[in-house]
């Protein structure tokens, strides 16, 4: 007999997934957040179903408004990236449909104390979302809903990303509580509970601001943003494209900066292999008396063919090239078809992609400042939203992170300022300051609290210059990574293993 659930579950399940759309930048309204689970729980606590069917309707609309922009990708065909974002979108909606599953399992099996799980389960289930390889997509995650509420933001130190989840989750639950118990003791425990959450940020905060009284070292960072639409980029070649980034960089130079950033493929050419642009960007790099780094593409002799590299590449005065690095974690259907190492044959498969070769090594860079040595790696693009390529570099000695990137890709959608902010939240675990440069935008010069100095806007043709701190110090973060990731899935684990022996509760 098909069990039937009522229409409001739905609805309040939907209502769930719009709030946290209304929370994720660009709108950045985070305080929506803070109850936006709300509803869904009520959804889940009121059905008479599994909790599947409120858990696909809640991920699909969250996940459709936060990775609609897929479609917009010019960078293949629409057909490819309309199946993108669609698969992407049931995936992430089968998730939460299958984890609400699970819940309502233990949630009839041990009672309404039951719910207090809930934020260990969300982070498990984020960490899994994180870690699958070449399908990771850390991307619609709870953090990225408070994007703007720097103090919240600051416990990343500790915890990375998974923390600033874990505190929504936490308090959604709390609420959702308080609103649902006449037990005397479960209130009072959650209004405790409730209390713990609130000076979490003002204590994060505060543990922040003891950076603000160190005498740091700091290096004048130049970010040059062409806003060279994708299609012209490689249509009018790259004399285009130099003439722009040549202009800007040479109208910013009388500030004077230790390097000067330009974006992903700000050169649409194989650079290294052609010796007059080579030359050029170094007699501009002289001309200015800073260093130069510049996106490019590149390749990799493989037999009888040029497997294609993305690429950066480091110009100094009075030198050459002198360091260059290829990007590692390529977007899946984007840029490689994932899962070649398994399957070779795969890479054969044309769906629109650049069918890139992924890099072999992350290159740390090294420049003398005007201060103090500058070492940083570069991040490109997509590589900037996996939060452990930061920390290597840090653990390896970087005191600076540069991201470049080309989200022309995707027009005005919501994705620029979404991968910007994902970026930033680099800085905050690392306490590295970061120079985050975009073909269009949004680019940004950012301090090591997560604080955007100076930052531009989409499709601006223009340079910024700041001055950022070469922090030196090593986070907790740094030290030991994903340990909270690790504790709470582990006590979930624990939870799950008992559920399955434990003798249920009758309420």
């Amino acid at each position: 007999m098909k069990v039937k659930f009522p229409p409001e579950s739905r609805l309040l399940a939907a209502l769930s997934g719009l709030l946290l759309i209304l929370a994720c930048p660009p709108l950045n309204i985070y305080i929506l957040a803070w109850t936006g689970l709300v509803p869904f729980f009520l959804a889940l606590e009121r059905t008479r179903g599994s909790g599947f069917h409120e858990g696909l309707t809640a991920g699909t609309i969250f996940s459709l408004g936060v990775i609609y922009w897929l479609t917009f990708n010019t960078g293949t065909y629409l057909a490819v990236a309309f199946t993108t974002m669609l698969a992407a979108t049931v995936i992430l909606a089968v998730s939460w449909g299958s984890a609400s599953w699970m819940f309502l399992k233990i949630r009839r099996r041990f009672g309404f104390r039951a719910w207090m799980l809930v934020p260990f389960s969300w982070i498990a289930w984020e960490g899994w979302l994180s870690h699958l390889g070449e399908l990771a997509f850390p991307w619609p995650l709870l953090a990225l809903t408070q994007a703007r509420f720097p103090a919240l933001l600051q416990i990343m130190e500790f915890t990375g990303i998974y923390g600033v989840s874990f505190w929504i989750a936490s308090l959604n639950v709390v609420v959702f509580m308080l609103l649902m118990t006449r037990d005397v003791s479960l209130r009072r425990a959650s209004f405790i509970c409730l209390a713990f959450l609130i000076v979490i940020p003002p204590l994060a905060w505060l543990n922040a601001e003891r950076y603000n009284s160190e005498e740091l070292d700091t290096a004048r960072i130049m970010a040059v943003q062409g806003s060279v639409p994708a299609h012209l980029k490689w249509t009018k070649g790259v004399e285009y494209s130099w003439a722009i980034y040549d202009s800007l960089t040479r109208a910013g130079a009388e500030t004077g900066a230790d390097l000067v950033v330009w974006p992903e493929t700000a050169l649409p050419t194989h650079l290294l292999h052609e010796s007059g642009y080579v030359n050029r960007l170094a007699s501009l790099s002289n001309n200015i008396d800073s260093w130069i780094l510049t996106g490019a593409s590149d390749f990799n002799r493989m037999g009888e063919t040029n497997k294609p590299l993305n690429g950066a590449f480091l110009t100094g005065p009075d030198r050459s090239i002198t360091n260059r690095t290829a990007k590692i974690f390529l977007v899946p259907f984007g840029e490689r078809v994932p899962f070649q190492w398994i399957i070779p044959q795969l890479g054969k498969l044309n769906f629109g992609q650049a069918e890139f070769l992924p890099g072999l090594r992350q290159t740390l860079f090294e420049i003398p400042g005007s201060e103090s040595v500058i070492r940083f790696p570069v991040m490109i693009c997509y590589e900037s939203i996996f939060p452990q390529i930061s920390r290597q570099a840090v653990k390896r000695g970087a005191n600076l992170l540069v991201t470049i990137s080309n989200d022309a890709w995707y027009g005005r959608s919501s994705q620029p300022s979404q991968i910007a902010a994902l970026s930033r939240f680099r800085c905050i675990e690392t306490r590295r300051a970061m120079a985050r440069v975009s073909n269009a935008g949004i680019s940004a010069l950012i301090d090591h609290r997560g604080r955007e100095l100076v930052k531009t806007r989409l499709y601006q043709p223009t340079y910024i210059t700041a001055q950022l701190p070469l922090c030196e110090k090593t986070t907790f973060y740094v030290a030991y990574g994903d340990v909270f990731l690790m504790v709470v899935t582990f006590v979930f684990g624990v939870i799950l293993l008992y559920a399955s022996f434990g003798k249920s509760v009758e309420e």
